[in-house]
């Protein structure tokens, strides 16, 4: 085992809030699990990643794994089968996650438990056997409660509504509507199509575990509910 290698361990294990993402998408490959590009751990040091089999886990492209999340590659319950049969069972699968995943909070992913491409998974859940690609799956154990498309037409039919109770709540608090950047998300309902509104009004449109320049030109592509945040004001206030 190489010395770099040595210290990003020590770094995981004794000074895990200091070891970033990356540092622990390193590791994990370093170590023989195949992780896709621009896939991210969000605080790794919440995680556990079974590393005991790495050629058995495979985790693809713009995957997120968030806070808290358990991904396994084996089982130990065998022991227990072995104390009363007196009789080592081995167990093996193959877990995989396919490309544009996110895994919520505090997820367990059991041993040869796959996710198909383009899945969100409800926190808390817990993923045995197979989730199909587009869709969104929750629950112990994970079941499939909607396809990603009737997911996109849900959170598009809500978004609008959202964005006005986060407008009219940051108002109840502050005494003011917030700018345009403190709208955060919510921007292309109102903002002009072009590089340089983003600019002036200094949009972060940066997501981790995504393509700044894809996010950029759908953005420009794409068209706004209002035609400038004045008027989504005016919708605000009922004007």
């Amino acid at each position: 085992m190489s010395l770099k290698i040595k210290v990003m361990k020590f770094k995981l294990k004794y000074l895990s809030k200091l070891c970033s993402p990356l540092y622990f998408t390193d590791i994990l490959r370093k170590e023989g699990i195949k992780v896709g590009e621009h896939t991210i751990f969000y605080e790794p040091f919440s995680q556990t990643i079974d590393r005991q089999r790495p050629w058995m886990l495979k985790i693809g492209d713009y995957c997120k794994i968030t806070k808290g999340c358990t991904i396994l590659t084996h089982d130990y319950s065998r022991s227990v089968l072995r104390r009363v049969y007196h009789e080592t069972i081995g167990e093996a699968g193959c877990t995989s996650i396919g490309d544009n995943v996110f895994i919520g909070m505090n997820s367990t992913l059991l041993m040869g438990s796959t996710i198909g491409n383009n899945v969100i998974i409800g926190a808390g859940s817990v993923v045995s056997g197979k989730i199909p690609d587009n869709c969104v799956a929750a629950g112990n154990p994970a079941k499939v409660i909607r396809s990603l498309d009737d997911h996109y037409k849900v959170r598009k039919d809500k978004t609008l509504g959202e964005a006005r109770l986060y407008a009219n709540t940051f108002h109840d608090e502050y005494g003011r509507y917030p700018t345009v950047r403190e709208m955060g998300p919510f921007y292309p309902l109102f903002l002009e199509r072009s590089k340089k509104k983003i600019e002036e009004n200094k949009i972060n449109i940066q997501q981790n575990g995504d393509d700044d320049d894809e996010i950029l030109n759908d953005f420009l592509r794409s068209k706004g509910v209002y035609e400038n945040y004045e008027d989504f004001l005016k919708y605000l206030m009922n004007i």
